[in-house]
């Protein structure tokens, strides 16, 4: 299928993957409010927040700015907050500055904390899928940025999670957390106009040039999809597939086939 669909669009290769290079990143006006919030807030903030729904585009954003951080300046590490304990934190951090962890939990902390303080880069911990952390790495963090009476901020952690997040964060259990918390931002959808040039785009970073896909189906699209890029991508990707079996030039609304598993 996928040499059909390549041979018959013209694409140098498939469309609405997510694998594609930061270079090629669509910007929408949100993903550009999300870089500059990171690059401003990793100079001087602690703790900050990410959060938006499923599949907007957080991961991507994060993603971008990861590579475009100093590493003259910072040390960038990027974490899957899956099951993690504050104790797998402590470790996950120790081997990212290329120190072997001790088993211990105890120990790992202690050098943890005098690792980060002699560091010449500042760490900035980017922890993905944060909603999934464990309570202790939850509330762990707020010793983690802890030294002492030293005024410098010495590591910057950037959660990146789900709404669900901001509803633990809000428990009375992590209210000394969330004072740590200044600056937060939320992804939102794109518009219909982000929309319909997100749709192109993906098809022309493929090679070829032309819209394939008519106005009356990218209206189609951002309804179904309510501007979210990972259903956009679910819906276009189905599309171009049935496309290029039925040798359509032009895919129309009429032409469009919402998966069973594509959100209503």
């Amino acid at each position: 299928m996928n040499d059909i669909v390549l041979n018959f669009y013209g694409f140098s290769r498939y469309p609405f993957l997510k694998n594609i290079s930061c270079k090629n990143h669509f910007i929408s006006e949100s993903y550009k409010q999300a870089q500059g919030f990171l690059g401003l807030g990793i100079r001087s903030e602690d703790i900050m927040l990410v959060s938006g729904e499923v599949g907007i585009g957080k991961s991507a954003a994060l993603r971008s700015f990861y590579s475009s951080v100093d590493t003259n300046t910072y040390l960038p590490v990027y974490i899957r907050g899956t099951n993690l304990s504050s104790t797998d934190l402590y470790k996950l951090l120790l081997e990212a500055m290329q120190i072997m962890p001790p088993h211990f939990g105890d120990k790992a902390k202690r050098l943890y904390f005098k690792a980060v303080a002699e560091m010449s880069k500042k760490p900035v911990a980017i922890i993905d899928d944060a909603q999934e952390l464990k309570d202790s790495a939850i509330d762990g963090l707020k010793a983690m940025v802890n030294f002492d009476c030293d005024s410098k901020n010495k590591i910057t952690f950037i959660l990146s999670g789900q709404p669900e997040l901001i509803q633990r964060i809000k428990l009375a259990q992590f209210y000394s957390l969330r004072q740590r918390i200044k600056l937060s931002f939320a992804m939102q959808a794109m518009t219909l106009e982000e929309t319909c040039r997100y749709i192109d785009h993906h098809t022309r970073i493929c090679d070829n040039p032309n819209s394939i896909f008519s106005d009356s189906a990218k209206s189609a699209i951002f309804k179904r999809s309510r501007g979210i890029a990972r259903i956009i991508n679910s819906i276009c990707y189905n599309a171009i597939a049935y496309g290029a079996a039925n040798k359509l030039e032009i895919i129309d609304s009429s032409n469009l086939v919402f998966g069973a598993l594509i959100d209503d």
